[in-house]
């Protein structure tokens, strides 16, 4: 007997959530946001079931539903699925739907520990961030959003510092941070050719106040070719010094409301030609405001969303603010995010530290798979789970009402 089939291309995705249902073709780039009737839900669960092959079956009565035909009609105009009319069942069309298979996850390594293969693991480890010390205009907070020095007393021990990037070194370590005052810190130039040796890339985070101050050591030193700084600034400042800078740097912006960006902006369209600037928004509990109004995602930012289909498979996996870096702090303590409990100590194998976050920790894999963003169709489209989100204690920063 032959039938009609609606067939989903395999670059499409198809999410259910509640009353709600979204189409995202991965390849064009385009999306189809639908209420989720009786009759497009059976449909539906039909493509979903993996044993269907991304197809469904129609009868003529289907074919002929108002509603139905629109449904598939536009889902065809954005070159989601095809139908087919009056095929047998053993002729219809297939797709596959993208399922992502991974296969070096947790029950991987846990086998290859077990057989006493530990190499491959740190193959997930890509950055380090050392917190050698403090910064007197450094923040205990702050450092909690993002690479920022704190205000710690505490050096963190250079030969402790190498030894852990030796045992750490492979060819997908691609980048090392140092952060704090590196001109405080102990014969601080021998410091920097050491780390210099590993011909890794390596970025100085610097308060601005702090490469200010020691400016004519910066221009007087011979820095080596990995090095580069990245300058953070916190207030608007005379940018006259940079044309005497000789050096790889760029420069981060620190906002905490509107019209530090609009300074911010003015200030640095000055310079945006000949270095990396980047904004940075940081949370001060006095600026919900300004967050809820610049950070904080509504529809419309839903609206243009330029997803490929593994940028897509990542966000179902993996953290992509946390993947991949461990953060040493100046008490040695080392976490896979500094608002979570740490994994050991610098005196801890790299091997030890990432396999115990890969198997079970919780950083790396923070998804969006907990309410309220498992019960939104949007789920896949947002951005990680931030830091943000902890400082300012919600779940999300979002203002699409399901």
């Amino acid at each position: 007997m032959k039938k009609h089939w609606f067939t989903l291309h395999c670059d499409t995705f198809l999410w259910l959530k509640v009353d709600r249902g979204l189409v995202y073709n991965a390849e064009n780039k385009t999306k189809f946001l639908f209420s989720l009737s009786d009759k497009i839900a059976k449909i539906c669960c039909q493509l979903l079931k993996t044993t269907n092959l991304y197809t469904a079956e129609l009868t003529d009565e289907d074919i002929n539903d108002d509603e139905i035909n629109q449904w598939i009609n536009s889902l065809i105009y954005m070159q989601a699925g095809h139908l087919t009319f009056d095929v047998e069942f053993d002729k219809r069309p297939i797709s596959l739907k993208p399922i992502l298979k991974v296969q070096d996850n947790k029950n991987y390594y846990e086998k290859q520990h077990e057989l006493g293969f530990k190499g491959k693991i740190l193959q997930n480890l890509h950055e380090l961030i050392f917190y050698i010390n403090g910064s007197e205009y450094g923040n205990n907070e702050y450092f909690r959003q993002t690479v920022f020095p704190s205000k710690n007393c505490q050096v963190l021990s250079e030969s402790k510092i190498l030894s852990f990037i030796k045992n750490s070194r492979t060819i997908y370590l691609n980048n090392i941070n140092i952060v704090g005052n590196l001109f405080t810190y102990p014969d601080f130039e021998k410091f920097i050719v050491n780390i210099s040796d590993f011909s890794i890339p390596c970025t100085i985070y610097l308060m601005l106040q702090d490469f200010l101050d020691n400016l004519f050591q910066i221009k007087s030193i011979n820095w080596q070719e990995h090095i580069r700084f990245n300058i953070l600034a916190d207030s608007v400042f005379d940018v006259s010094f940079i044309n005497d800078i000789n050096l790889p740097f760029s420069i981060t912006a620190l906002v905490f409301s509107d019209c530090d960006f609009t300074e911010f902006s003015t200030l640095l369209d000055r310079i945006l030609e000949t270095h990396e600037i980047k904004a940075v928004p940081l949370y001060n509990k006095k600026n919900l405001r300004f967050f809820e109004s610049n950070v904080f995602l509504d529809n419309d930012d839903f609206e243009n969303i330029d997803l490929s289909k593994n940028d897509i498979f990542i966000l179902q996996t993996l953290n992509i603010n946390n993947f991949g870096k461990l953060t040493v702090m100046p008490n040695e303590a080392v976490y896979a995010n500094v608002n979570e409990p740490p994994l050991g100590t610098i005196d801890d194998s790299p091997y030890s530290l990432v396999y115990k976050e890969f198997t079970n920790g919780i950083s790396w894999f923070n998804i969006r798979n907990q309410a309220p963003c498992n019960d939104c169709v949007y789920q896949w489209f947002c951005p990680s789970p931030s830091d943000y989100e902890i400082a300012i204690g919600r779940p999300n920063l979002c203002h699409v009402k399901q």
